[in-house]
């Protein structure tokens, strides 16, 4: 008997958490899981932003709704978790796309900036884990976490990511960490590990240290830049039945540069 593939990728009468997603990546995202039937809610400190790209699922044929998110803000997630939960009625995938790139060599690295990268881009994805999976154990979920990650996570890619390669390290053993937790749960966590991938404001575009040259280090063996549907697809994957047998895994999707 041939196998259904839709079937096993179908979202219908699930809800999702999508935060950054407002564009790039985190829209893509959207986008996919509203595709294959889920309800998104569309989170990102770009109001604006949200409210089109969740206006322009709605306008194609899905469900969506925005809310307006500081990551770095614990009052904030807490507030978009209880209120997505109170608008869907339950909440089964979260992923946390959300993030930042502030960059600066070691030498100028303060406190105050540490702080600037940590809180939206390992705080926050902890905050959110801890309150979503509080709803998912109460309505016995068979919840799907997806963390974005980076390659950056294991090599340390170009001067003035100190910060930023530490916290997607971090990202990647909290994602080891929450799915050994709730695995029992029925919960399962992985991380999504993107490299260079074109997207508007792309991160990889500016700052000290980013030269033309060193852009050009980012072309990975597969011989383009990736693209947000790249990672979108393997959100979608990591998010679906297919990946039932998975948890504590981070895939990195990165037109192979790690193997450089």
């Amino acid at each position: 008997m041939l196998i259904d593939l839709d079937k096993l990728f179908r979202l219908d009468g699930r809800s999702a958490i999508v935060t950054g997603a407002a564009q790039g990546m985190g829209e893509a995202i959207a986008r996919y899981l509203a595709g294959m039937g889920a309800r998104v809610a569309v989170a990102d400190i770009n109001g604006e932003g949200a409210r089109a790209v969740a206006g322009a699922i709605v306008a194609e044929g899905g469900q969506a709704r925005s809310w307006t998110i500081d990551m770095a803000s614990e009052a904030a997630i807490l507030a978009l978790v209880e209120e997505v939960h109170d608008a869907f009625g339950r909440i089964d995938i979260l992923v946390n796309n959300a993030g930042v790139q502030n960059r600066n060599y070691l030498e100028d690295t303060t406190g105050d900036f540490w702080d600037s990268v940590l809180d939206v881009n390992l705080r926050g994805p902890a905050i959110a884990i801890r309150e979503v999976v509080k709803r998912m154990r109460a309505d016995r979920i068979d919840g799907r976490i997806v963390n974005i990650a980076s390659n950056s996570a294991f090599h340390a890619t170009t001067p003035s990511l100190y910060a930023y390669s530490t916290s997607k390290a971090g990202v990647a053993g909290l994602t080891r960490a929450a799915a050994m937790e709730v695995v029992k749960d029925g919960i399962r966590v992985n991380a999504i590990c993107p490299g260079n991938t074109a997207t508007p404001g792309q991160m990889t575009s500016t700052g000290p240290g980013f030269s033309p040259e060193t852009i050009a280090r980012f072309a990975p063996p597969i011989g383009r830049q990736g693209r947000p549907d790249d990672i979108a697809a393997a959100v979608l994957f990591a998010t679906s039945d297919a990946s039932a047998y998975m948890t504590g895994q981070t895939i990195v999707v990165d037109g192979g540069w790690l193997t450089c």
